[in-house]
């Protein structure tokens, strides 16, 4: 397995020739593109644009286009690059996560693997959000019908760690509840479930499905 389980890529925004809206949220004293996007990144649920005026050092975050055109001429506008064709978006603290759910079944290491050679890992629940995050992504897939998906997890010693080596949340239980076997050879971690899900152990032959991901910073 690699060893950094947190994967980043570049280039999150894109220059777009549109103006902020009446709708965006207006924050002032922000001097800098990159700080206005970091700013909105860590202010805003979703943005769906970014502008910024140097001279006023006025930043703008839009949750939604609506409203009427705020026209200037010292505006400079982005928008959020696409993940990689087959991945949904979403934001996560000051970055975005790309996720990809995988339905041809796949060993533990070759689910990981493959991940991997895109330029990410199996997903990592290292947080309540981020279990939401999934959950959200996944019901629609399930559509109803229980579905095991391998997640980035492993049984080492007693105690269960992601590929970098950090120990799972120790909240995981409120979140995700562990189903943990007895058995030696169960040492990897699938979610199971089809409107909320559970962690389960299981031996990283089976194949299952896999939810891959990676993230990306907020950059210009």
């Amino acid at each position: 397995m690699r060893s950094e389980s947190t994967v980043f890529k570049s280039q999150y925004v894109i220059k777009t020739i549109k103006y902020p809206k009446t709708s965006c949220h207006r924050i002032s004293n922000i001097r800098s593109k990159s700080k206005c996007v970091g700013t909105c990144a860590t202010t805003m649920d979703m943005l769906v644009m970014i502008s910024h005026d140097e001279y006023t050092k006025t930043c703008m975050c839009c949750n939604e286009i609506t409203g009427s055109d705020i026209i200037g001429p010292n505006w400079r506008s982005y928008v959020p690059s696409a993940c990689a064709t087959g991945y949904a978006t979403y934001n996560y603290t000051d970055t975005q996560i790309c996720l990809k759910y995988v339905s041809a079944p796949a060993s533990y290491p070759e689910a990981a693997q493959q991940c991997q050679a895109e330029g990410g890992d199996l997903i990592k629940l290292d947080s309540k959000l981020k279990y939401e995050i999934m959950k959200d992504y996944l019901v629609p897939i399930a559509n109803g019908v229980t579905i095991d998906v391998w997640i980035q997890g492993e049984n080492f010693e007693g105690s269960l760690i992601f590929h970098d080596g950090s120990p799972f949340p120790t909240d995981i239980d409120t979140f995700c509840p562990l189903y943990l076997g007895d058995y030696p050879t169960e040492t990897r971690v699938r979610a199971r479930g089809f409107s909320t899900f559970v962690c389960w152990d299981r031996s990283q032959d089976v194949p299952f499905s896999y939810l891959c991901e990676y993230y990306r910073r907020f950059t210009l």
